[in-house]
């Protein structure tokens, strides 16, 4: 996997999304690779063919497709392509859709409407192998183990622990986006993210509990 040229299959059945969400692929990553399919069998035939010889670094995934809701199938991407990072990309954001998802371990899900920014940044942290819900609400509770998985060292990008490392040093965004090469707005979504996730209420608490959980090392 290589972070200047991407592999990644995109599943969607709206064409001029498709199109413009390999633009701005393209525009970033100028060497980017994609597949794309229209449906669920789709999809599950690009991966087939592909698994063996060529694997993607990420699954870019519209869970409403013309052949099936994708949300309760996602165990079949888990059986045919084991390890594959997952990210949703849908104008549905409910709660339950949402929990649903990550219960079935997505590594994240953002909004079409979203900022190219922030569905860029979501996308780097999937791939990285991070987990990125930018503005997603969801309820974790009839799904006690999400928050247990959620706090564990390899849910966690290099990306993100660098951020949290700079959190603890009381760095500002804007600082941290000019040394890592970000923009503000990813940023943001990454803290926001972060402190979420690790139950914070500053963001100098979330880095002391990545500590207390061994998300970080002193």
């Amino acid at each position: 996997m290589s972070l200047t040229a991407p592999h990644l299959v995109l599943v969607d059945d709206h064409a001029l999304f498709r199109m413009g969400l390999g633009q701005m692929l393209a525009a970033h990553w100028p060497q980017v690779r994609f597949h794309e399919a229209v449906s669920w069998a789709g999809a599950l035939a690009q991966l087939k063919a592909l698994w063996r010889q060529d694997r993607p670094d990420a699954l870019l995934l519209d869970v409403g497709l013309p052949d099936a809701d994708a949300l309760p199938l996602l165990g079949q991407l888990q059986e045919l392509a084991p390890g594959l990072p997952v990210l949703v990309m849908s104008a549905d954001s409910r709660p339950e859709r949402v929990a649903q998802a990550r219960e079935s371990g997505v590594h994240g899900w953002v909004s079409k409407s979203a900022q190219p920014d922030v569905i860029i940044s979501a996308v780097t942290t999937v791939i990285e192998g991070g987990r990125s819900f930018p503005g997603m609400v969801y309820d974790t509770s009839p799904l006690p183990h999400v928050r247990a998985l959620a706090a564990e060292p390899e849910v966690l990008s290099d990306l993100q622990r660098q951020i949290l490392q700079m959190l603890g040093n009381d760095i500002p965004n804007k600082a941290i986006a000019r040394q890592l090469g970000l923009s503000e707005t990813e940023v943001r979504v990454q803290v926001s993210w972060l402190t979420e996730m690790l139950q914070a209420s500053s963001r100098r608490e979330a880095y002391a509990r990545a500590l207390e959980r061994g998300v970080l090392t002193p």
